[in-house]
């Protein structure tokens, strides 16, 4: 590893990443260069960090700056420190080594930027033998006077940059984890789970989400029983009565906390679940019971429960903090509320629903049932006195709706079900009684067909309602809907959100020879896709 300089130390500008050929670069040179760009980087954080300390003519902002500068420099140590005698990035290969170049390399401009600014306006550095920079003395009044309110402003967008870029970072290098080769080895897996650079970073979470989705042990310890066996469940869980255009869902209170149920239909003249369904069950169960980020979009689920008098198995999530009024399904708001949610609502609410999509496939977890009858949206405060008042939350949607859901690996053929209401939001080779194996590309269809109603803000029934409900040609209702896409998006969400739109119902993102974790598809999805919908969403 390179020596770090000291704190107080001149840091000499490092050959610039442009000038290197990144693709021209052989496995070990890339491995080098990432070490060297990552020890650089560190540097220059911990020395732009040290001037903001002693940087006068922030006043106030200095805590708020320094405090900044010094989270992200720990961020960045945490992703680059050791891991089995070697750096993490040393365990990807070339490609992924020369996409960290090129990302370490940004951040290191920016910082280099940030620095240079700060030793010119401060007069700091000149020497590189004189001790830390505290120990000199504080810059003239003139000098201070050089510092305007353009300097600070600028300081202010370099070190926002940073945070974004290092944000990105760490977010691409939890991605590689898990969707390179390197994320399908179980030591590797249980590496993230343990290590304590990867538990401070939060990548243990998804460790074991990824292990317990793919039955892998995680420790010697049986696994935790979620079937609800206490009988004061018998007092809540009930017979949900259908409402038109949403799942199975209602909400309770029990003992102060609140909780949705949701119920999945399960057809038996026994009292009991046989051994079989009730180890698919326990299985969906664990997986939706494990921590995850707010990205899945998925409530903790504590627990299940055989309601066989009203033939069926309730699964039960907690809701914290509890909800200030009753969800509603997005399909229901489509139908039920013709008035359009602010532009810059229905892009967040989009965004959510693409990272949830992202977030499972990136562990290797279908959803298979993705559609908008399953997100519920739950009431919040908007507004300031004496205005304020109740509405919906389109930033945080709740993901159910999982009973097909299951680890990718398995082959999921279904059965034959003609169904226009679910059938819109499939894939064309999974109507009917599919033939293929459910893949990632299926649950993006269903997302493309969701972000069009959302789009549009009209449910997709509607479009074109009587020929939904009569045509079985799975290719011609995929038309219909590009169709709409195309002639109604633009005008009312822009090119580029028709585009993410388009890209998802025809699936065109351009890969191919891709690899068994989809890792190219992925890649793809999170460029066009999500980071896509992120920019219009930031800048509304």
């Amino acid at each position: 590893m390179v020596h770090l300089p000291l704190p107080g130390c001149i840091i000499h500008p490092p050959t610039p990443i442009a000038s290197y050929n990144i693709e021209m670069l052989d496995p070990l040179s890339a491995a080098g260069l990432a070490i060297g760009i990552l020890d650089v980087v560190i540097s220059l954080g911990e020395r732009l960090g040290d001037l903001i300390s002693t940087a006068q003519a922030f006043e106030d902002d200095t805590t708020t700056f320094y405090n900044l500068v010094n989270d992200e420099n720990i961020q960045f140590k945490l992703l680059s420190k050791a891991y089995g005698g070697r750096t993490l990035f040393e365990q990807f290969d070339q490609d992924i080594q020369k996409q960290i170049v090129l990302f370490a390399g940004e951040i290191e401009s920016i910082l280099q930027e940030g620095v240079g600014l700060l030793e010119r306006r401060y007069g700091m550095g000149s020497d590189p033998n004189l001790p830390d920079a505290r120990g000199r003395s504080s810059p003239s009044l003139q000098n201070l006077f050089k510092w305007t309110f353009r300097d600070r402003k600028r300081v202010a967008v370099i070190l926002r940059t940073f945070e974004d870029r290092n944000a990105r970072l760490k977010s691409k290098t939890e991605f590689w984890c898990f969707v390179s080769q390197l994320g399908a080895s179980v030591a590797h897996l249980k590496h993230l789970q343990t290590n304590e650079s990867s538990r401070r970073l939060g990548f243990d979470r998804d460790a074991s989400l990824r292990l317990t989705q793919c039955s892998f042990p995680e420790s010697g310890q049986a696994a935790e029983i979620l079937e609800l066996p206490d009988l004061s469940w018998n007092s809540h869980l009930r017979a949900i009565q259908p409402i038109k255009h949403q799942g199975a869902l209602t909400t309770f209170t029990k003992d102060g906390v609140s909780y949705v149920q949701e119920n999945h239909e399960y057809l038996s003249q026994d009292s009991v679940v046989d051994a079989r369904t009730k180890h698919k069950i326990e299985s969906l169960a664990r997986l939706l019971h494990q921590p995850k980020e707010q990205l899945f979009r998925i409530l903790p689920c504590v627990g299940w429960k055989y309601l066989p008098a009203q033939d069926c198995i309730a699964f039960v999530f907690e809701i914290q903090p509890p909800p200030l009024g009753t969800p509603v399904s997005l399909q229901r708001l489509l139908f039920d509320r013709p008035e359009r949610p602010e532009l810059g609502d229905r892009f967040r609410l989009a965004l959510g629903l693409a990272k949830c999509i992202s977030q499972l496939h990136m562990v290797q977890w279908l959803h298979e049932s993705f559609r908008s009858d399953n997100i519920l949206l739950f009431p919040h405060w908007t507004g300031e006195e004496p205005n304020r008042r109740l509405d919906v939350n389109y930033c945080q949607p709740w993901v159910f709706g999982f009973e097909y859901s299951r680890p990718e690996p398995f082959f999921s053929a279904g059965t034959s079900d003609f169904e226009p209401s679910r059938d819109i939001y499939r894939h064309p080779d999974r109507q009917g009684q599919p033939t293929q194996m459910f893949q990632k590309i299926h649950d993006i269809y269903a997302l493309g067909v969701v972000l069009l109603e959302i789009g549009i803000w009209e449910p997709a029934l509607k479009f074109e309602k009587a020929m939904f409900a009569r045509v079985r040609n799975p290719r011609a209702v995929q038309a219909q809907l590009v169709k709409h896409a195309r002639k109604r998006l633009e005008a009312k969400v822009g090119r580029r959100y028709m585009e993410v739109v388009l890209r998802c119902l025809t699936g065109d993102f351009g890969v191919e020879d891709d690899t068994k974790e989809d890792l190219r598809l992925q890649q793809a999805f999170r460029h066009t896709v999500i980071d896509v919908l992120e920019m219009a969403a930031s800048s509304i």
